[in-house]
């Protein structure tokens, strides 16, 4: 019982109510949703202290702790939305690292702001305690230390820098908000985290084919006129079609033909990778791979028909090519899928006569 509610605590806590491979696999999704989510909200940051500055100009004293803090507080927020607009989808490993130094920069704003007034409470320093961290996609584990973090800290400088009445409010406020402020991320992180897994799965169910894992015919369509665009110059497309399905079936079962699926989109992944090797039909597969020559192309094919043929298979291969500009990848398809036809046709013409 007990092993049990600590392994359920652990998936809250560090995989957000998941399973650790259900989190690993929505990983790529949480990064894209956070990447938009900093964006946005680090230019309301932007606009929110730009405001904040030109109200403070409209005072006759300028130049005061408020005015250093609010401007402080703009250029961050420019240079932080700069960052990730222009470098986020390139590096997505410093989103995280600038999701982290966004909630920082409104915590110190929110906790300075608090001490420069240290005849009030420090009200605007608790709500950002609750609020921020709600923005984006997070481990809980790594929320609560960063609220029990910026707890400490605002309660150890209100006990020092301000009179212990609002330095008595101050720690119980905070206490109570950092209490709140707990429940209410891990709470949320679950609920966001397992609406993306949700999301991740209806689409691998929609875009996949369960028996090969490459991906279905469905998800070539709706790629298909947009694969040009993702080459420098050129792509190449590879057809191919397993020679002998059905007569493995009638002879050997359909286990045996299945393991035979699986083995060729297996090799065929190995090249193409994951998101760009097809299942068209029952036998049929596509391969897509960016920025190769025909030369590599074709070495590669053969490395894969060997390793094929080692294992008893035999699969009829045709190639074909489509420039970034003004190429036809329809084409290039059709002509890849006729090229394997001749090579079958070819391969069960000398099978006849043996």
């Amino acid at each position: 019982m007990i092993k049990k509610l600590f392994s359920r605590s652990k998936n809250v806590f560090i995989y957000a109510g998941l399973e650790r491979e259900e989190y690993e696999a929505i990983r790529a999704d949480i990064v894209r949703e956070n990447t938009n989510l900093l964006k946005f909200a680090s230019f309301v940051g932007m606009v929110m202290f730009l405001l904040l500055m030109v109200m403070e100009l409209r005072t006759d004293n300028f130049a005061n702790v408020n005015a250093y803090n609010y401007t402080l507080s703009f250029v961050a927020m420019v240079l932080l939305h700069f960052g990730v607009r222009f470098f986020g989808y390139q590096h997505p490993r410093m989103i995280l690292a600038l999701i982290y130094l966004f909630m920082i920069l409104l915590n110190v704003y929110s906790v300075t702001l608090s001490l420069l007034h240290p005849e009030y409470p420090a009200v605007s320093a608790e709500v950002f305690l609750v609020a921020i961290p709600l923005v984006f996609i997070e481990r809980p584990i790594r929320l609560v230390f960063l609220t029990v973090i910026t707890g400490t800290v605002l309660c150890l400088m209100s006990i020092h820098m301000k009179a212990p009445t609002y330095a008595d409010i101050d720690v119980w406020n905070t206490v109570s908000f950092s209490a709140l402020a707990i429940i209410a991320n891990t709470l949320l992180m679950c609920i966001k985290t397992t609406s993306i897994y949700r999301n991740h799965r209806i689409m691998y169910l929609s875009e996949t084919d369960l028996l090969t894992d490459v991906k279905n015919r469905n998800c070539f369509e709706s790629r298909l006129d947009s694969y040009p665009e993702k080459c420098r110059e050129r792509l190449v497309c590879v057809y191919a079609d397993i020679n002998g399905l059905h007569e493995l079936n009638n002879t050997q079962g359909h286990e045996a033909g299945d393991a035979m699926l699986k083995f060729v989109a297996s090799e065929l992944k190995g090249f193409f990778g994951a998101e760009h090797t097809y299942r068209l039909g029952g036998d049929e597969f596509l391969g897509v791979r960016f920025d190769i020559t025909d030369k590599e192309a074709t070495e590669a094919v053969e490395s894969i028909r060997g390793r094929c043929e080692a294992e008893g298979y035999h699969v009829s291969f045709g190639i074909a090519g489509c420039d970034r500009s003004g190429g036809d990848m329809n084409q290039s398809v059709k002509m890849a899928e006729e090229l394997m036809y001749r090579e079958k046709k070819a391969f069960y013409g000398e099978s006849a006569r043996l």
